[in-house]
């Protein structure tokens, strides 16, 4: 399967989980845009999502993390990770040093 096929299969899911837990989900329709979603929390709590698939490196299994970019970090984009468990969770933005 391709890689993008794997990201847009994520997004979806995760879509779907924070429809589940009743949020208003908004997605973003520019393909290289700083967000993949927007959800709005029942207590009215807004976040812009980058959704990402949960890799892990081959050479030592470990995970791979990802840097914001200055505009998302500008926003307040979140990374948020699925794996193929359809489990999704935060993960802080690798440091920059």
């Amino acid at each position: 399967m391709k890689d993008s096929t794997k990201g847009t299969m994520n997004e979806l899911r995760a879509i779907n989980e924070f429809l589940k837990k009743g949020c208003v989900v908004c997605k973003n329709v520019e393909a290289q845009g700083p967000f993949d979603i927007s959800i709005t929390w029942p207590n009215g709590k807004v976040e812009l999502l980058d959704i990402k698939t949960h890799t892990l490196r081959k050479r030592d299994g470990s995970p791979i993390h990802r840097s914001l970019s200055p505009i998302q970090r500008g926003i307040g984009v979140k990374f948020y990770y699925k794996d193929t468990s359809d489990e999704g969770h935060y993960h802080p933005p690798k440091s920059r040093k």
